[in-house]
């Protein structure tokens, strides 16, 4: 069958109703085949865990329009897609009754005002329903609780059984079991964890959810999404016909987000001229084994007048979570955010299931947060005993950005922006005495005892060192442990103007066992920048002018001396 001419229109920014999208005619990716292998999968009900703005509103839109049984016809919302051309799931459509609930606005800095917002989102959904249970026979306890419905005074113990209520009453007046969608399940979670009130939201949320979906003769199918898995033990306590399936699982992969193959079909659409710089912003997730693409981004880039390359996806809602994490973090933290910013990864165990008040308790459960809310992939899972380890790295170019913005609100929190472009000119200058000068102020300032006193202070202070230059990212190439001569240099600066000076950097520690003092260490790692001819790459590139710099460190005190290459 022919697929209809509009799904190659205007890109649909910020649209999540199936419905208006296809009646306008706008551009869509076709994802019904969803339909079926959630209305075929074993499972009763199933939660997808995916990063914000990944389409999870418009699938269960698409799935609302599909199954829900209405006055009007909807059918011909689904004419030239895949699920059209598959009969036995059409004979489905328009034929079930279903309950809707999305709570991606809820997040109120009160108990009070949630639990208000959620009584209008339940009592809000009663009403759109009510139409289709007034004639079926009540109870007088359902005629009491209807009544309380009607007047907005419901207590907080019948909020919690409404969607059961609800699911009962359908029953005796259609015969016909239920269909559950509820999305963004945790955004009130995360609220509740930023202003305080965390034990009442969590407690809330467990028994709505577990009344609705454990042991309920009257549920036909239930399908959540969110952005993290809560823990199951807080939230869904009991629950075992629950699937769950994340980004790590290859099951359902491709239906969240734009696959490779889906980009290459828009990009050529729409005529874009650099399809590999596009590639480079906006792809590099993994789900499963797919690569995977923001939509967010892709549609807000081609809907741009002038195709810009900008960060779309991280400028479309806070970030303050992740961010205030990487801030507050210990040191530690943020080496390891320097070695990501290398283009490099990071080996960890991932934890699917998050309690939010012990996110901050181990870097395992950020590494996690980071993760699964889109802001690191994960690659090569191995088995080492009982748990899994990922590589863990950045995506892309549009996530890179946020952690090269984060560190830079960092260091001007800790040293300021004036010290800091001092320190960077000072370097430029080849004023080594006074780069050792701000250099020192610094770690006075920012590097604690504890930071620097272990057994390698050396990669402490490279990790704060190369923070510092990638400020100079404008002028030059920064680069961390990378082959060149004979050995492996641990930072180099190469200038985007070969007339400029180039640099390379060789980290010290004071060892009690072979460089005794700080003159013989200096001597050490000023010899080994010569020996080992790290300028070879620098020469190259045709730089003329290059200066080895060595760094010595001992607890908070540093030295720098330079020599000509």
């Amino acid at each position: 069958m022919e697929k209809k001419s509009f799904l190659k229109g205007k890109p649909p920014i910020g649209i999540s109703d199936f419905k208006y999208l296809q009646e306008q005619e706008l551009y869509y990716v076709d994802k019904t085949s969803l339909i079926q292998k959630i209305w075929e999968n074993s499972s009763q009900v199933l939660l997808f865990p995916r990063p914000r703005r990944f389409g999870k509103t418009l699938n269960l839109s698409m799935l609302r329009y599909f199954f829900e049984k209405t006055d009007d016809s909807t059918a011909s919302l689904f004419d030239g897609l895949f699920i059209f051309q598959q009969p036995e799931m059409m004979a489905h459509q328009g034929q079930y009754p279903l309950i809707y609930l999305t709570f991606k606005d809820v997040k109120e800095m009160t108990w009070e005002n949630c639990l208000n917002h959620l009584r209008h989102l339940l009592v809000t959904e009663w009403f759109r329903v009510a139409p289709l249970i007034k004639s079926c026979q009540k109870t007088p306890e359902e005629d009491r609780i209807l009544t309380a419905f009607a007047n907005h005074t419901t207590t907080q113990i019948e909020l919690q059984n409404s969607l059961l209520i609800m699911m009962s009453l359908l029953w005796k007046a259609t015969g016909q079991k239920t269909i559950v969608l509820i999305d963004e399940y945790d955004t009130p979670i995360h609220a509740g964890h930023q202003y305080g009130y965390y034990e009442e939201i969590i407690l809330f949320m467990r028994n709505l959810l577990s009344a609705a979906f454990k042991d309920n003769s009257y549920l036909q199918k239930g399908v959540i999404t969110g952005v993290l898995r809560v823990s199951k033990e807080s939230i869904f306590t009991g629950l075992n016909n629950i699937t769950v399936r994340s980004i790590i699982d290859s099951e359902f992969s491709t239906y969240f987000g734009f696959t490779e193959t889906e980009v290459e079909t828009m990009l050529q659409d729409f005529s874009v001229v650099n399809p590999q710089e596009v590639k480079d912003w906006y792809n590099g997730y993994v789900f499963g084994r797919e690569v995977i693409y923001n939509p967010w981004s892709i549609l807000n880039y081609l809907n741009s007048e002038d195709r810009q390359l900008k960060p779309y996806w991280i400028d479309s809602s806070s970030n303050d979570l992740v961010r205030d994490l990487i801030l507050q973090g210990p040191m530690s933290l943020r080496e390891q955010i320097e070695i990501l910013l290398r283009g490099e990864s990071i080996n960890s165990v991932l934890h699917e299931t998050i309690v939010l008040r012990d996110i901050a308790a181990t870097e395992e459960n950020i590494w996690s947060l980071l993760t699964f809310s889109g802001y690191l992939k994960a690659l090569n899972p191995k088995q080492v005993h009982t748990r899994i380890y990922y590589d863990l790295s950045i995506p892309n170019m549009e996530v890179l950005r946020f952690y090269e913005d984060t560190i830079q609100l960092w260091l001007n929190k800790q040293i300021g922006d004036s010290r800091l472009q001092h320190l960077l000119k000072s370097l430029l200058n080849e004023d080594i005495i006074s780069f050792e000068q701000y250099l020192s102020e610094m770690v006075e300032t920012v590097l604690s005892y504890h930071d620097t006193s272990g057994s390698e202070p050396e990669r402490v202070y490279h990790a704060f060192v190369l923070g510092l230059l990638v400020n100079l990212g404008s002028q030059y190439t920064v680069r961390s442990n990378r082959e060149s001569g004979f050995g492996r240099y641990d930072v180099m600066l190469i200038p985007k103007n070969s007339q400029q000076t180039g640099f390379v950097f060789e980290f010290k520690k004071v060892d009690g066992k072979y460089d005794k003092t700080s003159k013989t260490a200096m001597k050490s790692a000023l010899k080994q920048i010569q020996d080992k001819n790290y300028a070879l790459e620098l020469k190259a590139t045709g730089v003329q002018k290059i200066v080895g710099i060595g760094v010595v460190v001992h607890s908070k005190k540093v030295w720098v001396q330079a020599v000509n290459l």
